[in-house]
């Protein structure tokens, strides 16, 4: 238990606490002036009831704030429990029986939410606010020392007045405003009445008159301080009885005080309505000796109320002893049969210092139903905490703090005791006539002597309810949570269909300062408990159910749970049709209607959802929407955490361990659907939501989004779609991890780049071609892996990933130089990175503006669009009359750039690329060479020669004749030379092969199915080729040039290395193996992995298993004549059939004579560095040899 200073300030002194009593020990602070004692328990997380138990366990009570000048400055920032609070049947009330007279309520409380009944103190404002009683927090004790002056003297008043406790009272019903019937009490020497304890309430409602519908000015106001309730005789305030949801003080002007209705509780109300009222006076005189006051038709020392006269047992009796003396009296013990017998015989003991009064209620007769001794109904009951409870006994009414409340006793106690009898002359008021009762609603059940029917409602999970929606569902439909009043109406519930589950009914102890009651207001005269039962487990078993695990036999439960109900209805009413349940999908809760997502969406695209449908994500303002919401969660969704109309967040159901912001980018909230608690999340994360939005039948139309304001960008950074960026790392030496770029953003109020589109992409893309490495962005999986996120919680609505760059580790992404694909990388890599943040209104918008005519610097190139439209033929002409070429398009720089300009034409433009003078294969007019494409899916359609960029980013095809926009390009670079070709030709196109030549050499790419190794050799020599052969890096260089347009279709193509069964590598043309460029880590010793594909990507090699299906290329030498010598094909091909015929026929014998020249000899290793194996080796002493030695140093190969 953590225990922290608590300092009461009085004012205008201020003094702190300190211990001045010795029996008091060091977890207790005192005020020397207020003479309390506080304890602060904010670590000791309880529900209200176990910390008013566990005040209680302490001979203190919750904390009772009283007075207008007292603040409380708790030392700690933190929501505690305090002993405000509400009953089902009456308002606001502080624990112990302390008025509630000072309203300092926190905007937006009390709610009027079922259910939020209790009270907690805010450690942040001061200020009070309203919950469900079973959260968990912090509480506060006090001990405060109590006194009572009240006098039982007898007195003498005026004629009319009634005498008790010391004054005199009387009612008069004359209409009059407040002020006006306080002048009139004062004419008569006195004032609107003050009451200031039970016993003196329960007069004023029994024995002046009061009538049930009475509405009386008494002088309780808050002239002088709004919201701070005053007597105005001046005299303290020590009890108040409000009605339900009373105080409201809903007006901003002054409040007077009015008592109402059957019980006679108060209410606040305009002081200008004219009403009747209670004045409250001194006697005239104290009599020297007792009076002796006798009442026409009772007995002398007999009390009269009513038709009734009562005396008080003057010595300590049994039960059955109490109850001889009364009827040795012509009377009997007394019974109470209604709310103003029971205030007349509060107001009676009430200041007697016996502790007990027997009445004549018990179950000696059956035990667990309670009868009245002389045969009367039951028609009242007033039960004392804990009661009745499985206690079994003799009822007795209690006097002092607790009075008028029944206790359950032995029989065999001896205690005071109250005597009834008729008034004499007075005969007994006939029973009622029996009429036939009406009949039952359809499906509903009763018994012919019972005047309710009663319902079982079984139903889905989504339709079970807490305890208090069940109470408002029965309610809603004319009736009530079921009260059970015998044997019979339990049997009949417990012969009704029901499944093995639990049924809320009526019972409940929610008031905390009395016993069971039904929440119908029946008596509460038959019980029914399962065994160990109620045992209000933990302290938080408020409300009763019937159990259908035990033969609907009843048992406390938590009032939250979710379940089934019983309600009851009377005979005769008419049964209302249930509550609107759905509008449009919507379901209808109180004054609110909720929807509930059939489809995932980020934070952000949900919201924008509710808004379009004239809501809202939902807030949860309390535990039972909480419980509510979860009964329809079948999966997680989205709720929100930091409220958007800027309400404060009073409620909170986190998760254990929640929330804990991991990554610190978890800005959202959703609920769990196995138990409705709350967990943080990347707003980015794609779930179910909750929309809300108020019910009203006539919904206002939905106000479009505004824009969000444009702004400007400071120094060094960069406007792009009202966002800032800035790209760091330019430098190798200012690279930094990821962790540490995210934090150097948000140092400048912004964050890790997020791209949510292509735009974005190619904008950022067309920046980075100065930067030093590969540059970071906001994405990551590093809370939950392969679920990335961007860090700024925006949802992911594109992705631009590099093939096979996804890895099965949690990292976070960068833009990679390679495309500008991207791809995961560890967090602890240093990178360059980009910024990203919200532009600032203050500032002017610095957007880049496109010159509409001229020629725009990108790099160290030049370029122009067109803009208007002509066919490639003359575009190509009409840049070459610029000094230009139709643009070639080299990087992904370059073509980000490019599009970005050609986005604000909002047309195609023609690019440089083209195919009607190289065979069908692509080239740029302007004679340069890379391997850089970006074509669209299924391109480049072979039929067509010219290509254009179009308006989605992406290269396409098209007849040369077509007109488009066209884009030229100056450049002052030196031209490439293409490498020379020696004489010779290639083979004639044929069945759609078409052969590239290079050098002395033709070579054929086969895409139209996948081969074998074996098959493919074959392939090739069916054609009077071979597999390729790779004799140095120009080669390879050109092979990749033209390989890489089909790269993003075909990765693996095989070329003509194999190992011989020596185990050497060896080209099937039988060319020198001088040239290598294997993949990092290759050649791998796998058993079988014989023969070697090439990845287009990149060109490395790798060795793989000869039966896997892939794209090949085949090689074929050019030839000086139409058509090559018969016998020279014939030869070469045989000399290829015989190797191909081997590797099918003998790979057996290959692998077993291979096998063992393992165990014989030493073979080739990792180091042994020659040009067959040089995967290891190092790249600055073998570029000669290797192309590429290491994948992770090297990923592109230099055209």
């Amino acid at each position: 238990m953590t225990v922290h200073l608590l300092l009461i300030f009085l004012f205008p002194l201020a003094t702190c606490l300190q211990m001045s009593d010795t029996t008091h020990n060091d977890v207790w602070k005192k005020s020397p002036l207020t003479e309390t004692y506080y304890q602060i328990n904010s670590e000791s997380l309880l529900t209200w009831h176990q910390a008013r138990k566990s005040c209680q366990q302490q001979q203190g009570e919750l904390l009772s704030v009283t007075d207008l000048h007292e603040e409380i400055d708790l030392g700690v920032n933190a929501k505690l429990w305090t002993g405000l609070f509400s009953t089902l049947d009456s308002g606001w009330q502080w624990t112990g029986g302390n008025p509630f007279r000072y309203l300092n309520w926190a905007p937006g409380n009390p709610s009027a939410e079922s259910g939020k009944i209790c009270g907690t103190f805010q450690g942040r404002n001061g200020k009070w606010e309203n919950h469900e009683c079973n959260h968990k927090l912090g509480y506060i004790c006090q001990k405060r020392n109590s006194s009572s002056d009240s006098s039982t003297i007898p007195i003498k008043c005026p004629r009319e007045w009634v005498a008790y406790a010391g004054h005199c009272y009387i009612i008069y019903r004359t209409p009059k405003i407040w002020k006006a019937a306080q002048s009139s009490c004062r004419k008569e020497g006195g004032e609107l009445a003050s009451i200031h304890n039970i016993e003196e309430y329960s007069f004023t409602v029994s024995q002046l008159g009061y009538k049930a519908d009475d509405e009386l000015w008494i002088g309780l106001n808050d002239f002088r301080v709004k919201m701070y309730f005053e007597w105005s005789d001046g005299s303290p305030v020590t009890y108040t009885k409000w009605h339900q949801g009373e105080p409201t003080h809903t007006r901003d002007e002054a409040d007077c005080i009015i008592m109402r209705g059957e019980d006679g509780f108060w209410a606040d109300s305009v002081c200008e309505k004219k009403l009747g009222y209670i004045c409250k006076r001194k006697p005239l005189a104290e009599e020297s000796e007792e009076a002796e006051i006798t009442y026409p038709g009772c007995q002398k020392g007999w009390i009269k109320h009513g038709f009734y006269c009562y005396s008080m047992g003057q010595v300590p009796a049994t039960f059955s002893e109490a109850k001889q003396t009364c009827e040795a009296n012509r009377g009997y013990l007394a019974t109470v049969q209604d709310r103003y017998e029971q205030a007349f015989l509060t107001s009676v003991i009430g200041f007697n210092p016996a502790k007990y009064f027997w009445i004549a209620l018990s179950d000696v007769v059956e035990q667990g139903t309670f009868q009245w001794d002389n045969g009367e109904a039951v028609t009242f009951t007033n039960w004392n905490s804990g009661m009745p409870g499985r206690e079994s006994g003799c009822v007795a009414m209690t006097t002092g703090v607790s009075a008028g409340l029944w206790n359950i006793l032995n029989c065999e106690m001896k205690n005071m005791f109250l005597c009834k009898q008729l008034v004499e002359g007075m005969t007994p008021a006939p029973p009622p006539t029996t009429t036939p009762l009406p009949s039952c609603p359809e499906e509903w059940h009763s018994l012919p002597q019972s005047s309710s029917c009663f319902k079982l409602f079984q139903r889905e999970r989504e339709k079970m309810e807490t305890w208090f929606g069940a109470r408002d569902f029965c309610r809603a439909i004319g009736g009530d949570l079921a009260s059970i009043h015998s044997e019979e109406e339990q049997n009949l519930i417990s012969n009704l269909k029901y499944l093995y589950s639990s049924y809320w009914m009526g019972l409940n102890a929610l008031d905390s300062e009395r016993g069971f009651i039904w929440s119908d207001g029946s008596p509460v005269n038959f019980e029914k408990w399962s065994n160990g039962e109620p045992n209000n487990y933990d302290g938080n078993e408020k409300c009763g159910v019937f159990n259908g695990y035990n033969s609907m036999k009843w048992n406390d439960l938590f009032c939250e749970h979710m379940n089934a109900y019983v309600c009851q209805i009377k005979k005769g009413v008419t049964l209302k049709p249930e509550p609107a349940f759905t509008f449009n999908d919507w379901i209808i809760y109180h004054h609110k209607e909720y929807y509930f997502s059939k489809e995932a969406m980020p934070m952000e695209k949900a919201r924008d959802f509710c808004k379009k449908n004239g809501g809202d994500l939902a807030v949860i303002e309390g535990e039972s929407e909480r419980t509510f919401l979860w009964k329809y969660v079948r999966k997680i969704f989205y709720v929100r955490k930091e409220w958007m109309d800027g309400s404060p967040v009073n409620y909170v159901a986190w998760a254990p361990n929640e929330p804990n912001f991991a990554n610190d980018d978890e800005n959202c909230v959703v609920m769990y659907s196995q138990t409705g608690t709350w967990n943080d999340l990347n707003c980015g994360s794609v779930e179910m939501f909750i929309c809300e939005r108020h019910n009203a039948t006539v919904r206002p139309p939905v106000v479009p989004t505004s824009p969000p304001p444009q702004g400007g960008c400071p120094e060094n950074w960069v406007l792009f779609n009202n966002k800032c960026f800035r790209i760091f790392g330019l430098d190798e030496n200012d690279t930094l991890t990821w962790h540490a770029a995210r934090n150097n953003c948000m140092h400048f109020q912004g964050n890790l780049a997020t791209i949510s589109k292509k735009e974005t992409q190619a904008f950022l893309m067309s920046l980075l071609k100065d930067a030093a490495t590969d540059a970071w962005i906001g994405l990551n999986d590093i809370n939950q892996e392969h679920t990335y996120l961007w860090t700024d919680g925006s949802p992911v609505y594109y992705t631009n990933w590099a093939k096979g760059s996804r890895s099965y580790f949690s990292k976070v992404n960068i833009i990679s130089e390679q495309a500008g694909k991207w791809k995961d990388e560890d967090c602890k890599s240093s990178k360059s990175y980009i910024c990203q943040k919200t532009t600032d209104p203050r500032l002017h918008s610095s957007q880049p503006t496109v010159p509409v005519f001229g020629f725009n610097n990108y790099g160290d190139d030049r370029y122009e669009i067109i803009n208007y439209k002509m066919s490639w033929e003359a575009a190509q002409k009409y840049c070459r009359d610029q000094y230009a070429e139709l643009a070639s398009i080299l990087d992904p720089y370059v073509d980000s750039y490019l599009w970005l300009q050609m986005l604000h034409r909002g047309e195609p433009v023609w690019i440089g690329l083209n195919s009607n003078t190289s065979h069908g294969h692509y080239i740029w007019s302007d004679r340069r060479r890379s391997r850089y494409h970006n074509w669209a899916s299924g391109e480049p359609n072979k039929n067509t020669a010219c290509v254009y960029l179009d308006l989605d980013g992406f290269w396409k095809t098209s007849s040369c004749n077509e007109t488009f926009f066209s884009l030229c390009k100056q450049s002052d670079g030196i031209v490439p030379t293409e490498p020379p070709q020696l004489p010779g030709k290639c083979p004639e196109p044929k069945r759609g092969r078409s052969w590239l030549p290079f050098r002395g050499h033709c070579y054929y790419v086969h895409t139209t199915s996948e081969e074998s190794w074996p098959d493919a050799s074959m392939a090739c020599i069916q054609m009077g080729a071979s597999l390729v052969s790779i004799e140095d890096a120009e080669e390879m260089n050109f092979l990749l040039l033209y390989l890489s347009s089909i790269a993003s279709d075909f990765r693996k193509f095989w070329i003509g290395l194999f190992k011989n069964i020596d185990g050497e590598w060896t080209w099937t043309d039988s060319s020198a193996v001088d040239f290598v460029n294997w993949e990092k880590g290759e050649p791998t010793a796998h058993f079988n992995e014989h023969c070697v594909d090439m990845d287009v990507a990149n060109g490395a090699w790798r060795s793989y298993y000869c039966s896997v299906d892939q794209n090949f290329v085949c090689k074929i030498p050019k030839t000086s004549k139409n058509e090559a010598t018969s016998a020279s094909v014939h030869g070469f091909g045989g000399m290829i059939f015989v190797l191909i015929f081997l590797i099918l026929a003998g790979t057996g014998l290959i692998v077993f004579i291979f096998y063992k020249k393992r165990h014989v000899q030493q073979t080739i290793t990792a180091s042994f560095e020659n040009a067959i194996y040089c995967g290891t080796a190092d790249p600055g002493t073998h570029d000669s040899n290797c192309l590429v030695t290491n994948m992770e140093e090297n990923e592109q190969v230099v055209v």
